[in-house]
C-alpha cells in the first residue's frame, strides 16, 4: 500500500539505505553475537519486504 501510495517509487536502493542506517545504528550500541544476529534479521526482512513490493506491482 505505502508503494501504491508513492507512484510505485519504493526501490531497491531504499532498502540498501535503511539496511546502512540500521547497521550504523547497531554498530554504535550493540556488538558480538546480538548484533551479528540483528543485521542478519534486518537483511532477511528487507529482502521479504522488497520481493513482496516487486511482486505486487506484476
Amino acid at each position: 500500500k505505502v508503494d501504491q501510495e508513492n507512484n510505485q517509487s519504493i526501490t531497491q536502493e531504499h532498502f540498501g539505505n535503511w539496511l546502512n542506517l540500521w547497521f550504523e545504528t547497531i554498530d554504535e550500541h550493540f556488538e558480538g553475537e546480538y548484533a551479528l544476529k540483528a543485521k542478519q534479521k534486518a537483511r532477511k526482512m528487507s529482502t521479504f519486504l522488497y520481493l513482496n513490493i516487486f511482486q505486487s506491482r506484476q
